[in-house]
């Protein structure tokens, strides 16, 4: 009678272990699909940020096309962005000085003078040279 005992035994403990090798493939299997839906939802959100952004975008540019339509609204763009005048109007150009706000030289003008002595030095040579050679 001991063996029948220890035949059932056996057949539990290997019931136990099936079960644990299934409970452990599921477990793993359920938490492969919570990632991917965690993902899912996480690029839904992104999606819906980028929709609501590009309506704001839209209607913006929308606005932009109402404008258009405005004589005055052309107007102001011409004279801003084109430097364009209008009839019987005086363009007036302003000049910047050598020296910007702030104390620091013009970048223009400094290299306009590094040039100009780089000529003057040159010649200088050109000269010497030229006076030596006599």
């Amino acid at each position: 009678m001991a063996v029948p005992d220890k035949n059932k035994d056996r057949g539990g403990k290997l019931f136990r272990w099936i079960l644990i090798i299934i409970i452990a493939i599921s477990a793993v299997y359920m938490g492969r699909l919570e990632y991917k839906i965690y993902q899912l939802k996480k690029e839904t959100e992104a999606t819906r940020a980028r929709v609501e952004e590009l309506q704001k975008v839209q209607a913006d540019l929308e606005a932009e096309r109402q404008r258009l339509y405005d004589p005055k609204y052309i107007e102001k763009l011409a004279r801003e962005d084109h430097n364009m005048v209008g009839k019987n109007e005086v363009p007036l150009f302003i000049v910047k000085d050598k020296k910007q706000a702030g104390g620091k030289e013009d970048p223009q003008a400094k290299g306009q003078k590094a040039a100009g002595e780089q000529g003057s030095s040159q010649e200088g040579k050109k000269d010497g040279s030229a006076a030596s050679k006599n």
